[in-house]
């Protein structure tokens, strides 16, 4: 136990920035998804803390399935939220979750690829966070069209579709983490 301790205190030690920064991201990110899922009833102090642990714990543990974890749970409280205690299904939180959900998932992987004492250019991280944000304004706008193409700009009716893509993004990501392997 002490030894794990003291390698836990010299890899703090050694930790530069950049790394560091990418992890408060991948926290924030599920926090901020995590918040944006719950029904505003249901936050109070104790569930902050709870919160606050979930969203830590992917950042902890990049490499592993914490963010996968995470995001089912986000996922599952939002579901709960709509469906048993009548949250709204509105744009707003459908982007709103989509692209917390993309920006934690992207940045966790960055995260996984940097070592706690990694010297990173800011050019590589500036240019990853460049590309989600275009990933994520570009879906904005595709869903936007796509509702405002069929006459409505609110889910209403298409929570199932919406609801459906989710199960189908899932499917694919662990499709392809399968086939990865």
């Amino acid at each position: 136990m002490k030894a794990r301790i003291r390698a836990l205190r010299d890899a703090l030690r050694r930790a530069s920035p950049t790394p560091i920064l990418v992890r408060l991201a991948v926290a924030g990110t599920g926090l901020a998804a995590l918040l944006v899922a719950l029904p505003a009833e249901f936050l109070d102090l104790r569930a902050a803390g709870v919160l606050i642990v979930l969203a830590v714990l992917p950042a902890l543990r990049p490499r592993g399935i914490m963010p996968v974890i995470l995001a089912l749970g986000v996922i599952a409280v939002w579901l709960v939220g709509t469906a048993a205690y009548g949250e709204a299904v509105s744009i707003w939180r459908v982007l709103a979750l989509g692209s917390l959900l993309y920006a934690g998932h992207s940045l966790a992987a960055l995260a996984a690829c940097l070592p706690y004492d990694a010297e990173i250019r800011s050019e590589a991280v500036t240019g990853w966070v460049i590309r989600l944000f275009a990933v994520v304004i570009g879906s904005a706008v595709v869903l936007v069209m796509a509702l405002a193409a069929v006459g409505r700009l609110t889910l209403g009716g298409y929570a199932v579709f919406a609801i459906g893509g989710l199960v189908a993004a899932i499917a694919a990501a662990g499709l392809l983490a399968r086939i990865s392997r």
